[in-house]
């Protein structure tokens, strides 16, 4: 039998599901996890997620509603099914909040808006630590398959062993050590506080200049908040408004010196994990080939980290 495309699959789960047939149906071109599209029905526009894996999208179906009951706007689940019995992929399909990925307008954001939208990702991290946690560490995926220790070293360890294995430079390892000797006794004292870590340039939603909404909940994870805020710190190193965006959500969250600096240590450690993802083909958003020119840029953000933090 030959294989069904992605498209052909939706057009399947319309049918049965709405008892439509799409208008249109267009790639979302960012994120690695999930097949995702944007699909036109008669009244709405929707996105549907297709996984060969159910963890990613039954952590939406866990987290959704919990984001839900925190007053934190996220998309309704519309439909879902993880039995593969209509199309040989897992499917969630969720109604669409509008706006672009941070990413993709952040520089035309002004100073004001930036300030605004830290208010708002502030609020979030602070009612995200509200979710209950258990005494482990790691990714909460959905449905009990998740990725976790039993102490937030452990997990740092795994992560720093799992970026050597994908293949690091002699120097980047060595970066690598140092930082995980230097701070290990700091991981020591990490409690598990819940947090949502993909919170960066995508899966913020903007609209009109203002945040509408988060997408993409499918992993919360159980140790150090201030670890997402090294991500955010990447996201735009060395740019004016990267430095406006993050300063101001550090000054809501009341950031002391040290935390500030423990931020910088994450997004050196998120660098480096990230640089390891060069050739790794996750989903048909992403290839199989080393990129030489990012290749280059991670290095360079390493170096520049490394000598911010003084590693």
């Amino acid at each position: 039998m030959e294989e069904q495309s992605h498209e052909e699959m939706i057009q399947l789960v319309m049918a049965s599901q709405f008892n439509q047939v799409p208008k249109y149906i267009s790639r979302i071109a960012i994120g690695i996890c999930n097949e995702v599209y944007r699909v036109g029905l008669e009244k709405e526009e929707v996105i549907v997620r297709l996984s060969p894996h159910d963890r990613f999208l039954m952590g939406s179906h866990d987290h959704i509603p919990k984001f839900k009951a925190l007053g934190i706007r996220v998309p309704d689940i519309l439909a879902e099914d993880y039995s593969k019995n209509l199309i040989p992929y897992s499917y969630q399909v969720l109604s669409k909040i509008e706006g672009e990925d941070l990413g993709q307008v952040i520089e035309k954001l002004s100073d004001s808006q930036l300030q605004d939208l830290s208010k708002e990702i502030a609020n979030i991290f602070e009612k995200v630590r509200t979710i209950p946690s258990s005494n482990k560490f790691g990714v909460i995926w959905g449905g009990g398959d998740d990725e976790i220790s039993d102490t937030w070293t452990e997990r740092m360890k795994i992560w720093i062993e799992e970026s050597k294995e994908r293949g690091l430079d002699d120097e980047t390892v060595s970066i690598a050590d140092n930082l995980y000797e230097r701070y290990q006794s700091y991981f020591s004292t990490v409690r598990p506080t819940t947090y949502y870590g993909d919170v960066c340039y995508k899966n913020v939603m903007i609209y009109n200049g203002i945040f509408n909404g988060l997408v993409d909940l499918d992993g919360l994870t159980q140790g150090d908040p201030l670890e997402a805020l090294g991500r955010i710190k990447i996201s735009w190193y060395g740019t004016r408004h990267g430095e406006i965006y993050l300063t101001a959500i550090m000054d809501e969250l009341e950031l002391n010196k040290e935390q500030r600096k423990l931020v910088t240590m994450y997004a050196l450690l998120n660098q480096i994990s990230m640089s390891c993802e060069n050739d790794i083909q996750f989903n048909q958003n992403t290839k199989a080939e080393v990129d030489k020119h990012k290749k280059c840029k991670d290095k360079a953000m390493i170096k520049k980290l490394a000598f911010e933090l003084g590693v």
